[in-house]
């Protein structure tokens, strides 16, 4: 290709409103992650009770943990069909889409009758939905993670800081979904089973018309448009991605699983294990998540900008490492069954573990794909991850703590996860010093 060929997509300016489309983006991964954080604690406290009443109480729980991973096993559908959708019409409206689906299907939860109403329909209806949830949800974080990391333009020396504003949308939703469960968790238990876990997934209405006014306000991203103006637009990204970017595709997927693993694990699994097995009362467990994750919310701008100084690399080594090495620290404070220390356990476990290995990811997987298919690529790593490490943890810690009877081997499970992403980020190329996006 010529210079001449080149200067155009060089000179690609930031989004007329970058702060605008960061803020689109932020909003529907916090969506995102209420309806996520909803549907798991709901699978930990209520729907075992409700669609699985049959069942021996740990087989329930992990009958309803199950319905909790079939969602993310969905997800890479998603991110096939609207990383396609979006690396050749453009980014914008398949976001809008996704959002809208996200929040539908979690209205209509809400709205599902139990096993004492429909009997067996109820539980078939509810991995129905999950199914559709996550093909929804597929192409929204790593849309969420584009949009972000392209508000910048072709060049932006803020990349890391844009780029991890989807990841405070991310504790925002665990925040607003802890909230407001924590003000029904109040109710006594026979009036939360019969009416109270309904309201907070009937309330996704809401934050649908709130996303909805942003995401429509937003123009299509500069770095997009210009690939697409240039006649440059993949006409099948997805099998490009496989055929061309196959390693940045399984980089991507191990430097997400360790991320993903230790949220869920914090935002899900923490709560069953808090309230069933040591003993805390609920609303004080989701108070601690509620805490941990505001710690997260205000980290994750720092080390986002810590990475735009000293690279992606270093940041995301030391949370992968911190992880690895706190796993059994963070089970040991939590069986003291002390308040305090759970709150410590959870803060450092989201603020010096995950924060820092979420970060960066918008920005660094931005910068592993060219723009031509960066959204399918981005996606199918992202969803990858997400089912391979994120989904199925709360099922496979509880059927671990089930079988064991000890945290041990959860630990084991996290740090192992944990290293995955430190191996995958060592060997991962450092992204252009220079703040470039590559564009062939």
């Amino acid at each position: 290709m010529t210079t001449k060929e080149q200067t155009p997509s060089l000179e690609i300016s930031a989004a007329p409103n970058p702060a605008r489309t960061v803020v689109a983006a932020t909003v529907g991964t916090a969506m995102e992650m209420y309806d996520f954080v909803l549907y798991g604690t709901a699978s930990a406290l209520v729907f075992n009770q409700l669609f699985f009443p049959q069942a021996d109480p740990v087989v329930g729980t992990l009958a309803s943990l199950a319905t909790f991973g079939v969602g993310f096993a969905a997800r890479p559908i998603g991110g096939i069909i609207f990383g396609n959708l979006g690396d050749r019409i453009g980014r914008k409206w398949v976001l809008i889409i996704t959002m809208m689906g996200m929040g539908v299907i979690s209205t209509l939860i809400g709205l599902l009758p139990t096993y004492a109403a429909i009997g067996v329909a109820a539980p078939i209806l509810l991995v129905v939905l999950r199914l559709l949830q996550g093909v929804a949800m597929g192409g929204e974080q790593g849309g969420a993670f584009v949009m972000a990391a392209e508000a910048g333009g072709r060049r932006s020396d803020r990349r890391g800081f844009l780029g991890s504003w989807p990841g405070v949308g991310m504790a925002g939703g665990l925040v607003l979904a802890t909230v407001i469960l924590g003000a029904f968790a109040n109710l006594d238990a026979e009036q939360f089973l019969a009416w109270g876990w309904r309201v907070p997934f009937l309330l996704s209405l809401v934050l649908v018309a709130i996303g909805l006014a942003v995401r429509l306000s937003v123009p299509e991203s500069t770095v997009f448009e210009a690939v697409k103006k240039e006649g440059k637009a993949a006409r099948a990204p997805m099998l490009e991605v496989l055929r061309r970017h196959w390693k940045p595709l399984l980089l991507v997927i191990g430097m997400k699983s360790g991320e993903t693993a230790a949220f869920f694990l914090i935002a899900t699994f923490s709560i069953a294990y808090g309230s069933q097995f040591v003993g805390l009362e609920r609303a004080d467990i989701l108070n601690a998540v509620l805490v941990a994750a505001l710690i997260e919310m205000v980290l994750l701008p720092v080390w986002g900008a810590v990475s735009d100084r000293i690279g992606r690399r270093p940041v995301m080594l030391f949370g992968a490492l911190f992880l690895v090495l706190f796993s059994v620290p963070f089970f040991l404070l939590f069986n003291t069954a002390s308040l305090p220390l759970v709150y410590l356990a959870l803060g450092l476990a989201m603020g010096l573990g995950h924060a820092p290995l979420a970060a960066p990811v918008g920005a660094f997987f931005a910068e592993l794909f060219t723009t031509r298919v960066r959204l399918s690529g981005v996606s199918l790593g992202v969803q990858g991850a997400s089912t391979l490490a994120g989904g199925f943890t709360p099922l496979i810690a509880t059927a671990l703590l089930a079988a064991t009877g000890t945290f041990w081997p959860i630990a084991v499970y996290i740090a192992a996860l944990a290293l995955i992403s430190a191996i995958s980020t060592l060997i991962a190329r450092e992204p252009m010093r220079n703040g470039e996006l590559p564009t062939d």
